[in-house]
């Protein structure tokens, strides 16, 4: 799997692939959270669920490293989606997030099942499917998604693996080249 997709840029910075649309889920305090928080902030975001036996755990420390790094940058927020809604609610996702000393500018979501899959797969067009009779309940990307600050998607980063180190440099990289854009 490659570390990133494609960074063309616009002239401007990282190129602009498609704004994210509109949704509505729920935070792990149980409170409704839709797109429209995040208008004016730099987003990371990643699809995930707290039972992963794989790939999981790896992507969201990875996640904590790069949300360590912007530390007391209230620009920029940080959005983990749950793959598998029904078993993570909110007070489930309130320990996941304690667990990777989330502060209040990330965000551990879940909501139904449909409006999930519907934002992976057509909003940011990350691969999510159910597996039927396997050992883990879904099958999902494991990349990190940069959206700006004016919802637009801008990159895609690896989180797990061996590239993801060098994907996690990038998506740092990406972050304050969106920071320097913003007012």
């Amino acid at each position: 799997m490659l570390a990133q997709a494609p960074q063309e840029t616009d002239g401007k910075g990282l190129k602009k692939y498609w704004q994210v649309p509109a949704f509505e889920l729920t935070d792990q305090n149980g409170r409704v959270f839709n797109a429209i928080q995040m208008t004016g902030k730099v987003w990371v975001v990643d699809f995930f669920y707290t039972s992963c036996p794989g790939p999981c755990p790896a992507l969201t420390s990875r996640l904590s490293d790069v949300h360590r790094a912007f530390a007391g940058e209230k620009r920029i927020g940080f959005l983990s989606v749950s793959s598998d809604p029904e078993k993570d609610q909110p007070a489930v996702l309130k320990q996941y997030a304690e667990k990777f000393h989330a502060d209040e500018r990330w965000f551990f979501l879940t909501g139904r099942t449909s409006a999930v899959f519907s934002l992976a797969n057509q909003g940011f067009k990350l691969s999510l499917t159910r597996t039927e009779g396997g050992v883990e309940p879904v099958t999902h990307s494991t990349r990190l998604v940069l959206v700006d600050a004016q919802g637009w998607v801008r990159g895609f980063y690896e989180g797990v693996g061996e590239e993801s180190s060098t994907s996690a440099e990038l998506l740092s990289e990406g972050i304050k080249t969106l920071l320097k854009e913003m007012p």
